[in-house]
């Protein structure tokens, strides 16, 4: 299921990029806010730490108004490490604004116990805004779909992601 997944988000990156008009590739990075909850028998606990993420960004220009944004991103928060592969649609609502959604897959670095999926799926939305050609800013937030206990209790455990960081355009 994973890997058909895997499979599917890429053709359709790879579909949507051969449409693309320009492609352009960077670096991103910035503060990360990690929260996650565990709700049993009703009772919800949540916690939250922060960190930060670094990473590489592709931007395909797929119109005037819409591009799409893949990023393989490497993230660290209180010791954690673990891979942010988020795929968004950007949506240009003036020459220097955007608004961005899409999935985003979260792969844990860790050891990951018995009864626990060591993958995210999330669903991610945010802003953008362009300083020039080269240098952005982004906001986003993400919320988990699905639950990381795969176990037989009746147990939700979610995360849930703040970004906030610049990035460079270089080619």
């Amino acid at each position: 299921m994973k890997k058909l997944l895997l499979v599917a988000i890429a053709v359709l990156g790879f579909t949507y990029a051969s449409q693309a008009q320009e492609v352009r590739f960077g670096a991103t990075a910035g503060y990360l806010n990690a929260r996650g909850s565990v709700k049993v028998d009703g009772i919800t606990v949540s916690d939250s730490n922060s960190g930060f993420y670094l990473g590489a960004v592709a931007d395909f220009e797929i119109s005037e108004n819409f591009n799409i944004q893949p990023e393989l991103l490497y993230a660290n928060v209180d010791e954690a490490d673990g891979i942010i592969l988020p795929i968004l649609g950007k949506f240009a609502i003036s020459e220097k604004f955007n608004i961005q959604a899409g999935p985003q897959l979260v792969f844990s670095l860790e050891d990951t116990p018995d009864d626990f999926s060591s993958v995210e799926f999330d669903l991610a939305g945010g802003i953008g805004y362009d300083i020039d050609e080269d240098f952005f800013l982004e906001a986003r937030y993400t919320f988990q779909i699905n639950n990381s206990y795969t176990g037989s209790e009746d147990i939700k455990v979610r995360g849930n992601y703040l970004t906030l960081g610049v990035g460079y355009k270089f080619l």
